[in-house]
């Protein structure tokens, strides 16, 4: 049920209240029966307000009159409340993403690391007489879906555990200078891509899974593109050993022991290093991006809440700007947000994730109460609302918002609060 009806059917159950209990003071006889409806009434009222309270499916755009309750409602446009927007990068760690991403794409550039599980130490001594690299297109491109992709694949001179690391733990000095393959492609489904591979490096971790004080260490292999990338495209990683096997990179070895040939298969567990070198905001506009990530905070200005007053609702609403998004089939507009903490080291409430509500397929909505709460009775420092999407680790999907200072006031973010001023 609509708050609006709801909120009809409870004024009308008001006056019936009122009328009822004056006809009860002007001396009108009320026989059992009608105490019955008259308690039934007050019940069901109750319940439905209670209803109106905990589930509000209208997320409070007109809330109660203002004249009932003692209740007022601040509307950030109606009432001129300041909003601004600032807009951050913090690189987030995409080991448990199903996909590794290679590519440049107009100013964003993927690089992945990958690193062998579980060699055996069997095959020291072994003579090897091929090796490749095999992986697959995952049917995910950042943004040119027919563009090419083109990498080499040079040595990691550094030991990495990928499930800590992000863009900024790796330099330049990390990755060695040996060229141990090449590839360059437009892949457009999902067949597996095989590449050849060093039969020297190949040798040499066999030997180092036999002895790992061997000289040549296995550290990994960096994709890393180069300038003939016109797009960045996602191919299937370590992760996808819970949904589909066959999709996780392999190096396939082909060694000769003892007048014996056996064909070796190893499993590359595997991590994406994303970046973007320029500016890619968008006047009025906020970005919420994921992969590299770029997150959004929203600061309030609360001079004209009235201090200790008591927050009984508030909502934000944000409008994405679809044309200029990417948002490929089955992407998730679930927002994660939290109360920042600090605005230096970019910080926020530790507490449990919100996740936002989804309206539309352009409208999402927030329910700010307790951090509005919390500022408004000087529990905590007004630093604002960080965003970012559920998704984050997972692909490159790019959420632009309409900001504070767009044109139309319909598209800009909306703030609305619902309180009772205390005294």
């Amino acid at each position: 049920m609509a708050l609006q009806s709801l909120y009809k059917f409870n004024i009308d159950y008001i006056i019936f209240i009122v009328c009822y209990t004056k006809q009860v003071n002007l001396g009108i006889k009320i026989n059992k029966y009608h105490r019955l409806i008259a308690l039934f009434v007050v019940v069901f009222g109750i319940s439905v307000f209670q209803a109106c309270e905990n589930n509000p499916s209208d997320l409070g755009l007109e809330f109660i009159l203002s004249d009932t309750l003692n209740t007022k409602v601040l509307d950030s446009n109606k009432d001129s409340i300041l909003i601004t927007s600032n807009n951050f990068k913090k690189y987030v760690n995409t080991y448990t993403s199903n996909y590794f991403f290679i590519g440049k794409y107009q100013g964003y550039e993927s690089k992945a690391l990958l690193k062998t599980i579980g060699v055996s130490g069997s095959y020291a001594g072994a003579t090897v007489l091929s090796a490749s690299l095999k992986f697959n297109y995952s049917k995910y491109a950042y943004q040119d879906t027919t563009g090419s992709v083109s990498f080499n694949v040079y040595p990691l001179n550094k030991s990495f555990d990928f499930s800590n690391i992000t863009f900024d733990s790796v330099n330049s000095g990390n990755i060695g200078s040996n060229q141990l393959s090449t590839y360059s492609g437009s892949p457009s489904d999902t067949n597996a891509i095989n590449i050849s591979f060093s039969t020297a490096v190949a040798k040499d971790w066999l030997e180092y899974a036999a002895d790992t004080s061997y000289a040549s260490k296995n550290y990994g292999i960096a994709f890393i593109p180069n300038s003939s990338s016109s797009t960045i495209k996602g191919f299937g990683g370590h992760s996808q050993s819970s949904s589909n096997a066959n999709l996780i990179p392999k190096v396939v070895i082909i060694a000769n022991k003892n007048n014996k040939t056996d064909t070796l298969v190893y499993d590359l567990e595997t991590i994406s290093l994303n970046n973007v070198t320029s500016s890619t905001y968008i006047q009025d506009r906020f970005t919420v991006q994921n992969g590299i990530s770029i997150y959004n905070i929203l600061n309030f200005d609360l001079s004209k809440l009235p201090r200790n007053s008591i927050i009984n609702e508030a909502y934000l609403r944000l409008k994405l700007d679809k044309p200029v998004s990417y948002l490929p089939s089955g992407s998730s507009m679930e927002m994660y947000y939290f109360m920042m903490t600090d605005t230096v080291t970019k910080t926020f409430d530790g507490g449990t994730s919100l996740i936002s509500l989804i309206e539309d397929s352009v409208t999402v909505s927030v329910r700010l109460t307790k951090y509005f709460q919390k500022w408004n009775y000087g529990l905590a420092a007004n630093y604002g609302v960080m965003f970012k999407n559920r998704n984050d680790f997972l692909n490159l999907d790019r959420f632009v918002f309409y900001g504070p200072g767009v044109q139309d006031t319909s598209k800009r973010p909306k703030l609305l609060i619902r309180y009772t001023p205390r005294g």
